[in-house]
């Protein structure tokens, strides 16, 4: 089972920290009518009274934490990724399971069409478009026997209004990234991309097994590029970022505002001071059920030497 594990170092927290900051300031301090615009960019889904409480998994009291599911969606190269995030209240390691679109999962009752009754498998990446994010959380939900807290949904179609509006993005490549033909997408080394660059780079990448998404890398370089000293001391920048951002997401009813990311962006802030270890959960089956097994009782998520989830 392919996985990654990250440091969470002080300079990372440093730029999550500020770059939630800014856009908080930004929102908040430029007026009313800024603040009720960039509010009302945000989109929300209300999960819980779409689903019910019924054949819901309901949280354990005696291992606390929040899992929340995040979609990146692009709809115009008919692209998405999803992931649960798993965090422990009592600031433990983050684990980040990423759930491949392709695995074949029983189909739920909401992601039938045309009168077509629930049963037979699908591919997991199709319920989205059949039955929108609260299927997909019901989905997820039934696999792993896991709660969802929240649901975030980002629009990586998005992402060039976002790179555009920091200046574009640098990063650093250890090794060339290639699409899935072989075709050579980025060299390794340093490189300055605008939006619209980095956009058609994130789309055509190819990530090897065990490697993060060019995507999820151009992320942590525009959270960078927020950090500098002069994205923070511009509110013109600030702003446009955060009208860019803010068009990008779509959340769960409990976190449909700007005030309620922002609590709940700060009640994270300080979730993990160890390692964030990210997981390739494997196809159905035995690896993968010892995979949910682990989150649902806090214990840590390891590789066995075949490389398969114990």
């Amino acid at each position: 089972m392919p996985y990654l594990t990250f440091r969470l170092s002080r300079r990372l927290r440093h730029i999550l920290g500020w770059s939630l900051a800014g856009l908080l300031v930004v929102a908040a301090g430029t007026g009313f009518w800024l603040y009720r615009q960039i509010n009302g960019n945000l989109r929300s889904v209300d999960i819980n009274a779409e689903l019910g409480e019924q054949d819901r998994p309901q949280p354990d009291p005696e291992q606390p934490a929040q899992d929340v599911l995040v979609l990146s969606t692009d709809s115009e190269a008919g692209q998405q990724s999803a992931m649960v995030v798993h965090l422990p209240d009592d600031g433990g390691a983050v684990t980040v399971v990423a759930l491949p679109g392709d695995a074949r999962v029983p189909q739920p009752h909401c992601a039938g069409t045309d009168g077509e009754a629930a049963g037979g498998e699908l591919a997991f990446g199709d319920i989205y478009a059949r039955g929108g994010p609260s299927c997909v959380v019901r989905s997820v939900e039934k696999m792993s026997d896991i709660r969802m807290d929240h649901y975030l949904e980002v629009d990586f179609a998005r992402f060039g209004q976002l790179a555009d509006a920091v200046g574009g993005v640098t990063l650093t490549l250890p090794e060339p990234v290639y699409a899935a033909d072989g075709g050579l997408v980025l060299d390794s080394g340093t490189h300055t991309l605008s939006g619209a660059q980095a956009l058609e780079a994130a789309r055509a990448a190819q990530p090897a097994e065990g490697d993060p998404e060019l995507r999820e890398r151009m992320l942590l370089a525009l959270l960078t590029e927020v950090d500098s000293e002069g994205m923070l001391s511009s509110p013109a920048k600030l702003y446009r970022l955060a009208d860019a951002a803010t068009k990008s997401l779509t959340t769960d009813a409990e976190l449909g505002s700007l005030t309620d990311l922002l609590d709940f962006a700060q009640r994270l802030s300080g979730a993990n001071t160890g390692e964030l270890r990210t997981v390739a959960l494997p196809a159905p089956g035995a690896a993968a059920d010892s995979v949910w097994e682990a989150l649902r009782t806090g214990a840590p998520v390891e590789e066995d030497p075949a490389g398969q989830a114990p």
